[in-house]
């Protein structure tokens, strides 16, 4: 009998080194598998001095309210790159473009992981610009500085990762002109928010593909610059993205 006791005892004592062993390796092990992955939104950033790459497009529906019948509801051309700093931090840069509406933006991202969640939060600045040009009639531009803060949450399912992220619009600068005629504000305020959740996962051999659907309320949009609307209430726009990861 206490020759099985000792037995039990030794199980024990090496189930316990086994699980020492295994918190004390789950940083390391975590950040192996989320560089193994790759990734935009989920808030883990690239391996140290590399790149991250996706293409897509986003579809955003304006509300009726301002556009009636009017809209060309063309898709956005989306390219969006992360650069790795350290296990942390990451530089973030997107580009949106629709020809006549662009969209550019900068920011910094911070992560920490714990086992298959990590968290995220970040701040982008972006500048945006449109034209029109329109026969036998006055041509409109417009251009603008928008600040989004943001935070971000992610579960990591093994080949799907799982993601939600809320962010604050902060217009700091907008204006518009038809002809030699000019409106510009330049009241930093707070005009809206939006909240997306989206899922990486494998596509194709290297290529991972996001799939997201964001909901935006807010008192201005860039991409409706042109429609010169006079609106002083939140309106809803929803937005589908898809994107594959390189």
């Amino acid at each position: 009998m206490s020759h099985v006791f000792s037995i039990l005892r030794g199980k024990q004592w090496r189930g316990l080194l086994v699980l020492v062993m295994s918190i004390l390796l789950l940083p390391s092990l975590a950040w192996t598998q989320q560089a193994n992955f790759p990734s935009i939104y989920y808030p883990s950033p690239p391996p140290e001095q590399q790149f991250q790459v996706s293409v897509g497009l986003i579809q955003i529906t304006p509300p009726k309210e301002l556009t009636e019948e009017v809209w060309v509801r063309a898709p956005a051309f989306d390219l969006h790159a992360l650069y790795g700093l350290s296990p942390h931090w990451s530089l973030d840069g997107r580009a949106l473009s629709q020809v006549i509406q662009n969209h550019f933006s900068v920011g910094a991202r911070w992560n920490h992981s714990f086992g298959d969640f990590a968290v995220g939060a970040g701040y982008d600045v972006a500048y945006w610009f449109g034209f029109l040009e329109v026969v036998d009639a006055f041509d409109s531009k417009a251009h603008g500085w928008f600040n989004y803060p943001s935070v971000t949450v992610g579960y990591n399912l093994g080949k799907v990762r799982l993601i939600g992220k809320a962010e604050a619009i902060l217009d700091l600068y907008h204006a518009s002109s038809v002809g030699e005629n000019e409106i510009a504000t330049d009241k930093n305020k707070l005009v809206g928010g939006s909240f997306m959740v989206a899922m990486e996962q494998t596509f194709w051999k290297q290529t991972q593909l996001t799939l997201g659907f964001r909901a935006t309320l807010t008192k201005f949009h860039w991409m409706t610059w042109a429609l010169f609307s006079t609106f002083n209430q939140y309106l809803f726009y929803p937005e589908i993205i898809i994107g594959f990861i390189l």
